[in-house]
């Protein structure tokens, strides 16, 4: 009896599925990204999505929202992984390794510098907050939910932080659109949360070539995912061409 196997087909790890996405305008940072991550991907056999299209209803920054609701009502995965399309895979770690799968949503938090001031001179704010760069969340009606009321929040629509903003209202980090005292996350939330190391969203300063800048950075040493938030396009290239050895 003569057995017959198709070598070429390949074989998917269903329980996570990794998405990202970006616009023509992006496309040069975006398409460097997207080989990352693929190589990412097959390393581990997960499943992946990206989405290329210049026609959104919003921000395209809230593209991330849109499609984490989407995969989720379809549910054909246990865990949906979104990285923006400015984030490089250092090294090949399972991300499912590092979390508590009993939480429902996965995200690294850090220091922001606050916009509100202090008394007393040389002294500043920090306020604690997220970044959705790098987020993911387990398939729960919880999730679903969450990022439901995220989606709706329409006074961020034209905020500095569109989506990023919306997301950390409905976490209860609110100090950097209202009074300070309004970071006060509620325990029932937080306890749906696993707080990923910085080594999953490691983000360099702005100014990253200048080692005299005193900007603040959320730059973690041996990371496993270098973002470049907030950096100018142009700059976000050079960062790639001059520290692309640090990349899969």
């Amino acid at each position: 009896m003569l057995f017959f196997f198709n070598k070429n087909k390949k074989i998917i790890n269903s329980k996570l599925k990794i998405l990202s996405g970006y616009n023509f305008r992006y496309r040069s940072v975006g398409k460097q990204s997207e080989k990352n991550i693929i190589k990412y991907a097959n390393h581990f056999k997960f499943d992946y999505e990206i989405h290329k299209s210049n026609k959104f209803e919003r921000h395209f920054y809230w593209l991330k929202i849109k499609m984490l609701i989407d995969n989720l009502e379809d549910g054909n995965h246990e865990f949906y992984f979104w990285l923006d399309a400015d984030t490089f895979f250092c090294r090949y770690e399972n991300i499912l390794n590092h979390i508590d799968e009993s939480k429902h949503i996965f995200i690294h938090k850090n220091f922001i510098p606050s916009k509100h001031k202090t008394k007393y001179p040389n002294v500043s704010y920090f306020s604690e907050g997220v970044n959705v760069g790098v987020l993911m969340v387990r398939n729960t009606k919880w999730s679903l939910n969450f990022l439901k009321n995220v989606w709706n929040k329409k006074k961020y629509l034209s905020h500095y932080w569109p989506d990023n903003a919306a997301f950390m209202d409905e976490l209860g980090y609110k100090a950097e659109f209202s009074k300070i005292s309004d970071n006060d996350p509620k325990k029932n939330v937080l306890n749906k949360f696993d707080f990923l190391s910085g080594q999953w969203n490691s983000m360099p300063k702005r100014n990253y070539e200048n080692p005299k800048s005193d900007e603040f950075s959320n730059f973690y040493f041996d990371p496993i995912i270098i973002h470049l938030a907030g950096i100018r396009r142009r700059d976000r290239l050079k960062f790639i061409k001059k520290y692309k050895h640090l990349f899969i």
